[in-house]
């Protein structure tokens, strides 16, 4: 059996966790951002040092981020970049708008392709790194 002293000071309890609660907002936000265009394809199976040409290189992967003249022919620069952020926080938000906690977590991946041609138009080396698929969801 539960005295009416004890049922008292469990309401009194209840009352005041639920205060505590509705006067301390909790906020949580998810973000993402994607920059660039997607590198769809593998590099090794579309480009052949010597042979592919720029319209080929266009075709296939599209309007590059940068393009860097040189002297002995052009640089084409890829780069997708995808960030995920999360955030939990823990604010007085009336009257005095005071934060007690904050915790955020930020991953940021990138796929990068440097693509260099001679003179003539034609691939003479090119460099490919991917990071995008290590990037976790949380």
């Amino acid at each position: 059996m539960v005295s009416t002293k004890e049922r008292k000071n469990y309401n009194n309890i209840l009352i005041l966790s639920i205060s505590l609660l509705v006067i301390l907002a909790c906020g949580c936000s998810i973000g993402r951002v994607y920059t660039g265009s997607e590198i769809r394809f593998d590099p090794k199976e579309k480009i052949k040092i010597g042979s592919t040409t720029k319209n080929e290189i266009l075709e296939t992967f599209g309007p590059p981020e940068r393009i860097q003249k040189q002297y002995d022919g052009d640089i084409f620069v890829y780069v997708y970049l995808r960030k995920n952020s999360s955030t939990l926080s823990l604010a007085v938000p009336y009257p005095i708008r005071v934060s007690l906690f904050k915790y955020t977590k930020v991953q940021q991946k990138k796929d990068g392709l440097v693509i260099l041609f001679d003179k003539d138009g034609m691939v003479k080396s090119y460099g490919f790194q991917r990071g995008t698929p290590e990037l976790t969801t949380f």
